[in-house]
């Protein structure tokens, strides 16, 4: 059984493993994915808002531009996939893990993240403001000029990280209690105008 037999047949998707479907575009609305693993699978343009996934393994799939609006995401690992601006608005995050995937101008929008990790994906320009993290971590990601307004940095550990040019409040109030190696540290001062001389 593969996914397309899972919507025709309205039945959850449970233990499926596929390769290589495409399912662009697709109305996948309120869908349930459990225990599944998925390799280069297109759900790129895909409606897969209010959705729930649970205990799946994406690698190599492409989510550009999908909709994940509202989605309750629970133990998934997404390896290797494309999620450009892919939109998780007021989704559900929990133990989720992003590594090595391109998801720039993606959106997380007052969504929740706890224990949540990206690691070496490119988040530049995406959209993580107003987000409630408890746990998160962005490693080695490329998070330049990404809008972290609302956001409280210190709800983040951002190890190797780039954050030049990210956008905040006009207060800054998302730096409070951030703790930052010196790279990133320099970055803010540029963002403030604050000149730092030996």
């Amino acid at each position: 059984m593969q996914l397309a037999d899972c919507i025709s047949s309205g039945l959850d998707a449970e233990y499926l493993e596929e390769e290589g479907g495409s399912y662009s575009g697709a109305s996948l609305h309120g869908i349930t994915i459990r225990s599944c693993r998925f390799r280069s699978v297109s759900f790129s343009s895909a409606d897969l808002s209010d959705s729930s996934i649970s205990d799946t393994v994406f690698d190599s799939c492409d989510f550009s531009n999908a909709d994940l609006s509202a989605c309750t995401l629970r133990n998934v690992t997404i390896l290797s996939s494309r999620l450009t601006g892919a939109s998780f608005l007021s989704s559900r995050m929990r133990d989720v893990s992003v590594r090595d995937s391109g998801a720039r101008y993606s959106s997380y929008a007052r969504s929740s993240m706890r224990k949540v990790v990206f690691e070496s994906c490119d988040l530049s320009e995406a959209e993580i403001s107003s987000v409630s993290a408890d746990d998160a971590i962005l490693a080695s990601c490329d998070a330049s000029r990404a809008s972290f307004r609302n956001t409280m940095l210190s709800s983040f550990s951002l190890p190797g990280t780039d954050i030049q040019g990210i956008v905040l409040s006009a207060d800054s109030r998302e730096l409070r209690g951030a703790v930052l190696d010196m790279a990133q540290i320099l970055a803010i001062a540029r963002l403030l105008g604050i000149e730092i001389t030996a």
